[in-house]
């Protein structure tokens, strides 16, 4: 890739933090204290944020659906590129044995049809130079062959519809284009998405009922403020809702798809409880609405302001803490996963007492490796990545000091990078305010800085 572009200057150093009187954080759910004794606030996001207008047509059989992108970028005042990178991760080769194909036709800047080039099955180049501040708007048309296997982050025929990242993705990180590999591993990531705005509307045949990201504004039509993706399922849900207090009301809907293995109430209940708990040790959830799709046939995957989860398991301790650690402060998940699957891992054992598997043996092939890429991870199966991103994570966290100290840590580490693509600098300079050795010993740990 060919990118025009001047760096921006460092980070600021981050300054003395003033905790007069660091507490540990004990307040039980729903608690309105402030921990570590400092009262702060999220930044606003970036008034130069993308802006998606998305329109999505399932069609009948739920085998496919289609619409058009109508997508803004603004290149930051200090950065100019000769192209924009959008991802097309339904290509990725775990969806493409299975038949699942995204493609993509009439690329246009206004009236005017644009070059574009495909490196590879997963990534869509559109040759369109955007000077440093300059706002450059495109348009494409865009189809969705979902695939046939069950469990995966898409979905489609039988009785519902599953669409995440479904659709073609800025790749924007900050101050380049992410083009990682994607994974074969069907827990993890490989993306990289900056907070964008979306406003979504969805048609479909009759008899569904659909869960989305963000609000819903009116009849098929919802809007999502300052997010990173859209997600959204369709089917037969039993659905109920209720009022997270982080402290402003977060309206909070759960649709457990029918036939269900578990009340939707014991969902809802686990949802509010999190974000409230969340909200007290690491900042106010920052959006009005959150949403649960518990699912017959999938894992548990992550969308900001909406999650999906297995009909049959009524814990979203886990996935609701990605609200925070992914979707609130982003990483890149391909080069570093531990950054949101580790750090989800921690806040999961603020609820449930202590991480899944607390007493398992970490094996000797991935042992202090915590910091590696998703290439190497691919290597191993899913319960090894897991063993060795999420689980030692927790380990390497819990070695540092107490728990407060730590999650004190990652206040400021939220403080510090709401809304941004955070890298592993960022989370040791929050951690040495309170650690001062923290690199040394992450590092023993296999983290890279």
């Amino acid at each position: 890739m060919r990118t025009r572009r001047r760096r921006l200057g460092g980070l600021a150093v981050f300054v003395a933090l003033l905790l007069l009187g660091t507490t540990a954080s004990t307040a039980g759910t729903g608690s309105r204290q402030q921990p570590c004794g400092v009262a702060s606030a999220l930044p606003s996001p970036p008034l130069s944020r993308p802006h998606y207008v998305l329109s999505v047509h399932v069609l009948q059989g739920l085998q496919a659906a289609q619409g058009r992108l109508v997508v803004s970028f603004t290149a930051p005042t200090a950065l100019a590129t000769d192209e924009l990178v959008f991802r097309l991760w339904p290509n990725a080769p775990r969806y493409a044995r299975s038949g699942g194909h995204l493609s993509v036709t009439r690329v246009r800047e206004g009236r005017r049809l644009v070059r574009v080039s495909d490196p590879n099955r997963t990534t869509l180049v559109v040759h369109q130079p955007v000077a440093a501040g300059e706002r450059v708007v495109l348009s494409m048309n865009w189809r969705l062959v979902l695939p046939r296997e069950e469990g995966l982050r898409m979905k489609g025929r039988g009785r519902s519809v599953r669409l995440a990242s479904f659709f073609p993705l800025l790749a924007w990180e900050g101050n380049d284009w992410a083009l990682d590999a994607p994974t074969r591993l069907r827990a993890a990531e490989a993306w990289t998405s900056p907070t964008a705005d979306f406003d979504v509307r969805v048609t479909h045949p009759s008899g569904l009922a659909v869960l989305a990201s963000g609000v819903h504004v009116g009849r098929g039509s919802w809007h999502a403020k300052a997010v990173r993706d859209f997600a959204l399922a369709l089917g037969h849900f039993k659905i109920i809702s209720g009022t997270a207090h982080v402290p402003a009301p977060v309206r909070v809907t759960v649709g457990v798809e029918e036939p269900s293995f578990e009340p939707p109430r014991l969902f809802l209940r686990s949802a509010i409880a999190s974000l409230e708990r969340y909200s007290a040790l690491y900042a106010p959830y920052p959006w009005k609405t959150y949403t649960v799709a518990a699912m017959v046939d999938t894992g548990g995957y992550e969308y900001p302001t909406l999650v999906y989860q297995p009909a049959s398991d009524a814990n979203l301790a886990h996935e609701t803490a990605h609200q925070w650690f992914y979707s609130l402060v982003g990483d890149d998940q391909a080069r570093d996963p531990w950054l949101d699957e580790g750090l989800a891992t921690w806040a999961e054992a603020a609820m449930n007492g202590a991480p899944p598997f607390a007493d398992a043996e970490i094996p000797p092939d991935v042992a202090n490796r915590i910091g590696e890429p998703m290439t190497f991870w691919d290597r191993f199966d899913e319960r090894r990545f897991f063993l060795g991103v999420y689980l030692q994570t927790y380990r390497a966290l819990l070695s540092l000091g107490t728990r407060s100290e730590i999650d004190c840590a990652l206040r400021v580490y939220v403080d510090h990078n709401a809304y941004r693509v955070a890298r592993p600098n960022d989370l040791l300079r929050a951690l040495q305010a309170f650690v001062p050795d923290a690199k040394p010993r992450l590092e023993a740990f296999g983290a890279h800085f």
